[in-house]
């Protein structure tokens, strides 16, 4: 059934800010608790990536201005540091790569742990859409990886004390002196770079996986280190690009983007100086990148050109991230 229905279609052609209406929409009937509970993952997965692929091929053509929101100053209320350095004593578990479509996993996993939902809600990645930028712009801590994170002598002078998660089954002991504890999880994200990112069954074994990722993170903070609220978040989203999930535009029309991106979704201008004047291309020059604008899919050649789970780029799915803090029920 079509996605694009006259209320829709009058929101996105109405003057004013559109995103916080799109992330409701998101949030509220595509990737909704309901969907979730009535649809296999794979079905909820696909059904899901084609509504979004339907709208998102809309703004591309027709509301563009769209993707200048997504780049705006994050507020406070939803900024990783200020979280940590504001307030009582916190955590924070921050999952590489989990997107929009996780949050009714992620509040099923909150439930089981006894944990209830005091904020539920969205953030935005930084840009492009990578980790190494996330730490940058929301830690402003210069670009370094997570791996690099428990050494940071700036967050320890900030009373975070960092961890860092590599393998989804790897525990942590957390100091539960620390005023913020900060639990990097490099779950689900280095999975995407296996060469299970070609098959869509990824999403299911992500899915299972899940559980395994939450009790070394979420619930280690639970146990270890009680009685504070819990940012559960991510770096940034995904694009999957499924059958029919991403722009229906000719081989003749990617292919300047092929050329100049590759397989990936953004480039850097200091090593790709001269990025194609092409609607699918989102320059910031301020910020030294050129990011690939809405579900487009290159066609590299190559094992990249395989697969099917992507990010980087300047996608609703890229860019908006899961925001849920959480506290032990009473």
């Amino acid at each position: 059934m079509a996605v694009l229905t006259p209320t829709i279609f009058e929101k996105l052609i109405q003057p004013g800010p559109r995103l916080p209406w799109l992330a409701d929409w998101l949030l509220g009937e595509v990737w909704s608790q309901h969907n979730y509970q009535q649809m296999p993952p794979g079905q909820y997965l696909q059904s899901g990536e084609q509504s979004v692929n339907e709208v998102e091929e809309m703004l591309c053509a027709a509301a563009a201005r769209v993707y200048d929101e997504v780049l705006l100053p994050m507020p406070d209320a939803r900024h990783l540091r200020q979280y940590l350095t504001s307030g009582p004593p916190c955590a924070a578990v921050v999952f590489d790569g989990v997107s929009l479509r996780e949050i009714p996993l992620l509040k099923r996993l909150a439930e089981q742990s006894g944990l209830r939902i005091l904020e539920e809600g969205w953030s935005v990645a930084a840009t492009p859409s990578e980790t190494v930028d996330f730490i940058a712009a929301r830690l402003g801590v210069g670009s370094i990886g997570p791996t690099q994170l428990p050494a940071c002598a700036a967050l320890r002078a900030d009373g975070i004390t960092c961890h860092y998660l590599g393998q989804v089954n790897e525990r942590c002991s957390l100091d539960a002196a620390a005023r913020a504890v900060l639990v990097w999880s490099s779950f689900p994200d280095y999975r995407y770079t296996e060469r299970d990112a070609k098959f869509p069954e990824l999403f299911e074994n992500l899915h299972n996986m899940m559980m395994t990722a939450w009790q070394n993170s979420v619930q280690a903070v639970v146990q270890q280190c009680p009685g504070r609220r819990i940012l559960v978040t991510s770096d940034h989203g995904y694009v999957y690009f499924g059958s029919g999930c991403s722009f229906g535009w000719d081989n003749a029309t990617v292919a300047p983007l092929t050329g100049y991106f590759g397989g990936d979704r953004f480039a850097r201008l200091a090593e790709k100086p001269n990025p194609p004047d092409h609607r699918g291309v989102h320059v910031l020059a301020d910020r030294g990148v050129a990011m690939i604008r809405g579900r487009v899919q290159t066609h590299p050649r190559g094992e990249t050109a395989r697969k099917l789970y992507k990010h980087g780029g300047l996608s609703l799915m890229e860019m908006l991230v899961p925001w849920l803090v959480l506290e032990a029920a009473h």
